[in-house]
């Protein structure tokens, strides 16, 4: 026996969705516009092939729920916001998502980037490859990563500077040089910088 929609009303607290009913049972909520590309309406015929799209889309329109929610309250990298939404959602549908942030701007790997590497160098020493590597597990794509740490990271003015003021501050070449592999840079690195400082070190101490 086939059924009609006899009945749509709209969301009390957010006009873009909508609930509608079939034979008295209330069906949604769904967005207007998908509601729309599905021909929702009263008289429509309801049918087991409508209702499988429409779980379909009422999962995307929850998963895009919470994919804004999540990026109110912090950044993320497409492959972070991916995988947050795998936790509930098919691939399919969390992926669909996330194309649909980055298209509307909310999301995008150069920014983040950015913003992350100010972020992980403020008031600190970080090389370039360590920097790169944090931006790189936090889903950077490895050229973008590589771009931003090597724009944010410490230079090599920059980390004879801090030696020569470590110094002053009383600390031994062996400690500030811990201090320097601890932030990622290679020995190589630390020796150029203690000779442009003009510290001397001894590399076996």
């Amino acid at each position: 026996m086939a059924q009609t929609i006899d009945k749509i009303i709209v969301h009390a607290d957010d006009p873009g969705l909508m609930y509608w009913f079939v034979d008295g049972a209330r069906m949604g909520p769904l967005r207007r516009d998908y509601a729309d590309k599905l021909a929702i309406e009263v008289g429509a015929l309801w049918n087991k092939a409508k209702a499988r799209k429409v779980e379909h889309l009422a999962q995307l329109n929850a998963c895009h729920a919470a994919a804004l929610a999540f990026l109110a309250k912090r950044d993320f990298t497409q492959a972070l916001l991916l995988e947050r939404l795998c936790r509930k959602w098919p691939e399919a549908i969390a992926q669909v998502t996330v194309d649909q942030m980055r298209a509307a701007g909310w999301v995008d790997d150069k920014t983040y980037a950015t913003r992350r590497a100010a972020k992980l160098t403020e008031r600190k020493i970080v090389s370039p490859e360590f920097l790169q590597a944090r931006l790189s597990g936090e889903g950077v794509p490895d050229s973008i990563a590589q771009k931003s740490a090597r724009a944010a990271a410490t230079t090599l003015a920059q980390l004879c500077a801090e030696a020569k003021r470590l110094i002053r501050a009383g600390k031994s070449a062996t400690s500030i040089a811990r201090v320097f592999s601890r932030a990622g840079f290679d020995l190589d690195t630390i020796e150029s910088a203690f000779a442009k400082a003009r510290i001397p070190w001894n590399t076996e101490s």
